[in-house]
C-alpha cells in the first residue's frame, strides 16, 4: 500500500506543514470559513481521536514516480507493468534484496512518508515500501504485483461481479495514474493500475539476471483461477485448463506469455494461494543458499521449468514470498545488476 498523505513525520506530533494549511483555512473571509468549519472541525477530532492531529482534508497527496521514462502512452492490459515490496522491514529489506540480486535503490520522501524504488541495471523495477501493520494478517511482508488495464473502473466492477474481494478502493495519485487492490475467489491479492505515462515496452529478448520473468499464480483450483484472469484480462489460454493432469496453464496476449496458474504445490504448508513474480538468476541452488544466509526460508525447492531452466520459491526475512528463475544457459545474459 502506498503510503498515506497523513502519514506523519514523528507519532503525536503535527506537521507543521499541516498546521500552515489549517491557517490558511482560518484565515479565509467569515462567510467561506463558516461553510467550511464543520468539515474543519470533523477532521481535527478524527485527527485528535486517533492520538495526534491529521488533517488528511489539507494534506498533498503522496507522491509516487511515474512508471514510464520516457512516456510510452501505450497501455498493455493484463501485462504485469509493477510490483510493490509492503515490509514491515524497509532497511532490512533493501539489504537483503541488494546482497541477493544487486539491486540499486533511488528512494522518494513527501509528507514524512519513503518510498523506495529498486533498480536493475539502471532501470526501475519494484517499489519499497514500510507496511503499516493495522491487523493480524497485516504482520507479514508481501510483494503486491500490478497489472494494467485500460479502464481501473471497469476491471474493479468486473472483477467484483465476478467474486473478487475489495483491498482498496480506485484511486489517483499524481504521476503515478490510477490504481485498486483486490483479493480473487482465491484469496490472492493483486492490483490493477492505469499508468498516467503509460506502460513500459515489451522486452523482444528479455534475458538480465536481476529483472523479473513472468509471474505465476498457486491456486488451489488453477482451472477456475485462469477462467477469472482470462474474463478480466481478455487472456488466451493455452493448454487444456478443464484437464486434471495439467500443471502449468499459460495466459497470453498477442504472441506474449503474460502470467501462468499453478496448482499449489505438495508440501508447501507455508504457501496460500497468491501471486508469485519471479526474479531472474544464474543459479536457483546459488542463490538459495545465498538467500537462507541472509535470513531467508526455501519453500519450494528448485524444480525443473517448462523452458529448460529452474524455479524455487523463497520466503524473504520477514515473510514476503517471491520466485527465483534460473534460465537455460544458452539463453541467459550474464551482465549483472
Amino acid at each position: 500500500m502506498f503510503p498515506s498523505a497523513c502519514q506523519r513525520p514523528a507519532p503525536n506530533r503535527p506537521d507543521p506543514r499541516q498546521w500552515r494549511k489549517l491557517s490558511s483555512v482560518m484565515k479565509q473571509p467569515p462567510l467561506r470559513y463558516w461553510s467550511l468549519r464543520p468539515a474543519v472541525l470533523l477532521v481535527l477530532a478524527a485527527g485528535f481521536a486517533g492520538g495526534g492531529l491529521c488533517l488528511q482534508a489539507y494534506a498533498e497527496p503522496f507522491e509516487v514516480p511515474v512508471l514510464s521514462n520516457p512516456a510510452t502512452g501505450a497501455h498493455l492490459v493484463g501485462k504485469l507493468i509493477w510490483l510493490d515490496l509492503e515490509t514491515t522491514d524497509l532497511p532490512g529489506a533493501k539489504i537483503f534484496y541488494r546482497s541477493l540480486f544487486g539491486w540499486d535503490y533511488r528512494d522518494y520522501h513527501s509528507y514524512g512518508a519513503n518510498y523506495t524504488v529498486a533498480l536493475a541495471q539502471g532501470k526501475p523495477i519494484a517499489g519499497l515500501v514500510r507496511r503499516q501493520i493495522v491487523n493480524e494478517t497485516e504482520q507479514r511482508s508481501a510483494w503486491l504485483p500490478f497489472f494494467s488495464v485500460a479502464d481501473v473502473g471497469a476491471t474493479f466492477e468486473q472483477a467484483l461481479k465476478a467474486h473478487a474481494q475489495v483491498r482498496s478502493e480506485p484511486e489517483d495519485l499524481p504521476l503515478r495514474g490510477r490504481q485498486a487492490r483486490l483479493t480473487d475467489p482465491e484469496g490472492a491479492t493483486f492490483a490493477l493500475v492505469n499508468s498516467s505515462s503509460g506502460d513500459p515496452s515489451d522486452d523482444p529478448n528479455p534475458r538480465a539476471l536481476g529483472t523479473w520473468g513472468s509471474p505465476s499464480l498457486l491456486a488451489r483450483d488453477p482451472a477456475a483461477e485462469a477462467v477469472f484472469y482470462q474474463e478480466l484480462f481478455r487472456y488466451a489460454v493455452l493448454g487444456e485448463p478443464t484437464h486434471a493432469g495439467f500443471e502449468r496453464i499459460r495466459l497470453s496476449a498477442g504472441t506474449h506469455e503474460r502470467a501462468s496458474v499453478r496448482r499449489l504445490p505438495g508440501g508447501a504448508g507455508a504457501l496460500s494461494p497468491q501471486w508469485i513474480s519471479f526474479v531472474r538468476v544464474f543459479s536457483t541452488a546459488d542463490t538459495g543458499r545465498q538467500a537462507v544466509k541472509l535470513g531467508a526460508h526455501i519453500l519450494v525447492a528448485a524444480t525443473p521449468a517448462t523452458d529448460g531452466g529452474t524455479t524455487a520459491i523463497l520466503e524473504d526475512p520477514t515473510g514476503a514470498v517471491l520466485g527465483v528463475l534460473e534460465l537455460p544457459p544458452e539463453i541467459v545474459n550474464v551482465a549483472t545488476p
